[in-house]
């Protein structure tokens, strides 16, 4: 029994003493997980402070380790006034060398620098001399570094590399700069998709060591070659300091579509890693506001394949054209095209053998096809770079021009409707000996709508010796010839309108028939809208826009008002639409007999003809030779304006050939009812469906004697 009672009270110490083992482990625990927490706790509130409230000794070494980075703001996008996209920012690549890679690929493969450089240059638009002095210059500069660097630390050591300049801490908390390698190497331009997928190719064979790609957001155009000097150009400032709309829509609307950039700053660590980004550094960037322009893609896509069309049946050496809505000033299409004429010549201005400017120049019979339209070489580089002709390059508007007068005369009351006039012959002498011709004359010309109707040069000086010089002039500059037009685009053209001063009896008959002024077809447009606004708006010039008009919760359209001057009465406004619409009339019979497989016209129209020799205009320095009249007298410009539907319209179409080709020129058939109004009437045949507008004519096809002239 002694025995078995020592055993149980050596089992019952042992438990516990077990136990209170277990109890002091428990509690050692315990403390031990409660130590930890409150470690943790103390290292992250320790985090957070110095991340919220870093001392002043701390945030000079934090402030030496912030990396501020720009969040780029996307721009906005350039809509047709149908909401087609015509301009956008979409992701692309670029290519990327990093000249510390390859550097080390050198060491394994010497010929790793001749593959990029040659397989770059096969897809890239870089030649290979200007890639190897790139990339050579920049490994040059890598290994200088690496040898100031072994320079001064006495060793073998490499330094960092980076991508410029890093700023080093010294013991007192200055910076000194301290130059590390150079790892970052853009090449060429954003790539296209094909371009892209060939370096992928090369970087898979190995044949691209060190090299990369890096995604860049790039602006691409719709419709190029259709819309791309109005649409334009984005690209770097002149400046350099960054990138913006420097051509066209694109510099016009980009405060709009510049939007606004956002950026975040962060903290790194020794390797230039990120750490973290402290509260209120992040700013998000916002989407710039998408435009809508007035012109209409496929509206500027008819015109240009009609005025190629044109330019092609005249073998002319250019052509111009202009769609406008008249009553909202909306551009709906504005166009224009060169073509290579073979064998043109160059007006020899200086004498070959004495250097000397030309005393005279060839008898007209003698005289060549000369290159009479300026260079546009940026032209084949890239569309956004053209002139825009339509803006920029001025023409005498002949006959187009004697509506005006003829209107300011009529409401003036100085052509009464029951004057019989006796101008049924060619020709004419002025009270101050200027002889006044007419191409052909007509038994009813008789009447002043005859003049309009048949364009005479004799009945037009009669109409504007009854107007003062200066009630003539008025309007000229009242219908906004002599200055720009406000549409907004670079480059335009503010056009020549005689000064006061140097207004004389033969600038006043001039002006009546077309000559001596100089317009542009967008400033010709804007004043042929004065006879085809409606009602009270009829003889008020609107205001041009590139803008769409239209209801505001359409994305990006505008309501800006639009301003209006009146130049005629309303009622005299409508009282040129008749014999307009004669003029029409004939020259559609006209285009019936010229173009036979013609469809018949389904849209009445009026308008008016025009054709003007193309002006000399010597270089700079130099004069005219002895014995010119100023003009190539043997190249001309041939243009049609029009509004349709003729009681209604809804649209208003210019066309100008330019430099109409010889063999036209020698059958007499280069005159605007010959060479523009077939153009235009397939213009407006394209247009007015398109904007469903119902057809309104049954043109009568009986025969009557064609006006071959102006």
């Amino acid at each position: 029994m002694h025995d078995e009672r020592n055993e149980r009270d050596a089992l019952m110490q042992a438990v516990e003493t077990r136990s209170a083992s277990d109890r002091r482990s428990t509690l050692i625990a315990k403390m031990l997980r409660i130590g930890t927490l409150v470690g943790l706790a103390i290292v992250v509130g320790r985090v957070v402070q110095l991340q919220l409230a870093p001392s002043d000794e701390l945030q000079g070494f934090i402030a030496a380790r912030q990396t501020s980075q720009t969040l780029e703001s996307v721009r906005g996008d350039l809509l047709d006034r149908r909401g087609r996209v015509l301009a956008t920012t979409r992701v692309g690549y670029r290519v990327i060398i990093d000249p510390v890679g390859l550097h080390t690929a050198m060491q394994r493969d010497p010929s790793a620098i001749d593959k990029v450089i040659v397989n770059l240059s096969g897809i890239i638009d870089l030649p290979t001399d200007q890639i190897a002095a790139r990339l050579i210059g920049k490994m040059v500069r890598n290994e200088e570094i690496r040898t100031a660097s072994k320079n001064e630390t006495g060793s073998s050591s490499t330094p960092k590399a980076n991508t410029g300049v890093a700023l080093m801490q010294g013991d007192a908390g200055a910076s000194k700069p301290t130059l590390m390698l150079s790892r970052y190497l853009p090449m060429g331009s954003v790539l296209d998709q094909a371009q892209t997928q060939r370096i992928r190719e090369l970087k898979k064979a190995g044949k691209l060591p060190s090299v990369s790609l890096e995604h860049t957001p790039m602006r691409v155009q719709t419709g190029e070659e259709l819309v791309g000097p109005i649409v334009g150009k984005f690209g770097f400032s002149s400046d350099g300091s960054g990138r913006t709309g420097v051509l066209g829509a694109e510099k016009l609307f980009n405060e709009r579509l510049i939007g606004e950039d956002g950026s975040k700053t962060y903290v790194r660590d020794a390797k230039g890693q990120a750490l973290w980004v402290q509260r209120g550094a992040w700013t998000e960037s916002s989407k710039g506001q998408d435009v809508r322009l007035s012109v209409d893609l496929e509206i500027q896509r008819m015109v240009y394949d009609q005025l190629l069309w044109g330019v092609e049946q005249a073998d002319a050496s250019g052509g111009r054209a202009i769609v406008l809505n008249p009553h909202t000033g909306e551009i709906l299409a504005m166009c224009d095209v060169l073509r290579e004429v073979p064998d043109l010549q160059t007006v020899e201005w200086w004498d070959p053998e004495s250097g000397l400017p030309r005393p005279t120049m060839p008898d007209v019979g003698d005289q060549p096809r000369y290159k009479v339209l300026r260079d546009d070489p940026n032209r084949a580089i890239e569309p956004a770079l053209a002139y825009n002709r339509c803006l920029q390059d001025v023409y005498e508007p002949g006959s187009t021009f004697k509506p005006f007068a003829w209107t300011l005369a009529k409401t003036k009351g100085l052509l009464p409707d029951d004057e019989v006039l006796d101008i049924k012959k060619k020709s004419i002498r002025t009270h101050y000996g200027r002889l006044i011709t007419d191409v052909y004359t007509y038994d009813d010309l008789d009447h002043w709508d005859a003049v309009i109707k048949y364009s005479s040069n004799i009945g037009m000086y009669m109409a504007t010796e009854r107007l003062t010089h200066q009630q003539l002039r008025a309007m000229v500059k009242g219908l906004g010839f002599g200055e720009q037009t406000g549409i907004g685009l670079g480059g335009e053209s503010t056009g020549i309108v005689t000064s006061e001063q140097g207004w004389t009896k033969y600038t006043q008959t001039s002006v009546g028939m077309g000559y001596e002024v100089a317009v542009t077809p967008i400033q010709m447009v804007r004043a042929f809208s004065v006879f085809a606004r409606k009602g009270e708006r009829a003889g008020t010039l609107p205001q041009v826009r590139l803008t769409a008009a239209g209801a505001q919760n359409k994305p990006g359209m505008t309501g800006d008002d639009i301003f209006v001057e009146r130049v005629f009465s309303a009622e005299a406004a409508h009282r040129t639409i008749a014999p307009m619409s004669e003029v029409a009339s004939r020259m559609d019979k006209n285009a019936a007999r010229q173009y036979p497989d013609m469809p018949e016209p389904k849209y009445s129209m009026f308008g008016k003809s025009g054709t003007s020799q193309i002006a000399m205009v010597p270089p700079p320095g130099l004069k005219r030779p002895k014995g010119t009249k100023g003009y190539y007298e043997k190249q001309h410009h041939s243009s049609f304006i029009v509004a349709a539907p003729a009681q209604n319209p809804e649209i208003v179409v210019l066309v100008v050939i330019d430099d109409i080709g010889p063999e036209r020129v020698a059958k007499r058939q280069h005159y605007g009812s010959w060479v523009a109004g077939p153009v235009v009437r397939r213009i407006v045949e394209r247009t007015l469906p398109y904007l469903g507008v119902p057809a309104d004519l049954a043109l009568d096809q009986e025969s009557e004697p064609i006006a071959q002239g102006h």
